[in-house]
């Protein structure tokens, strides 16, 4: 089977222990990580999202990296297009993906036509709700921060 573009590379660049100090400062990311079952997510996601999985033509970003992107828009209630800048500019929201310093990160427009596609194949509410349940197991809620750069956990 044909594997996804930056999926499980061993190999780490000579930043990344770098990158690791640092983006452990962002406590909203790391919690999240480790709270969310994303081999169930992943699973569900590849269900539906069926692009890239060909053996002819190139490789296709994972469906759980475009969903952890999409989850960035939704928490931060930013465009893709601001999406896409802030995993770049964000180590915090690069390992949060799961991407290295050097990866290619998708761009707004496939961003878009991933959405569209879980929404096609009726499967983004259900995924988002996925989310949200497992977050509610662990009493955890997430508020969308004023002016569209913060968003923080809160215990209920």
């Amino acid at each position: 089977m044909k594997s996804y573009k930056n999926a499980n590379d061993p190999q780490r660049s000579f930043v990344s222990a770098y990158v690791e100090k640092h983006s452990q400062k962002n406590h909203f990311f790391n919690h999240v990580k480790e709270i969310i079952n994303w081999t169930e997510i992943d699973k569900a996601l590849k269900k539906v999202y069926k692009i890239g999985l060909k053996e002819r033509g190139a490789k296709a970003y994972s469906p759980l990296l475009l969903f952890k992107m999409h989850l960035i828009s939704i928490w931060y209630d930013i465009s893709d297009a601001q999406t896409e800048a802030m995993v770049n500019d964000s180590l915090s929201a690069m390992k949060f993906c799961n991407l290295k310093i050097e990866d290619d990160i998708p761009g707004h427009s496939t961003l878009s036509r991933f959405k569209r596609e879980l929404t096609d194949q009726k499967a983004y509410k259900n995924i988002i709700e996925t989310v949200d349940i497992q977050l509610s197991k662990h009493q955890v809620k997430i508020v969308k921060g004023q002016a569209k750069v913060d968003a923080r956990l809160i215990s209920t």
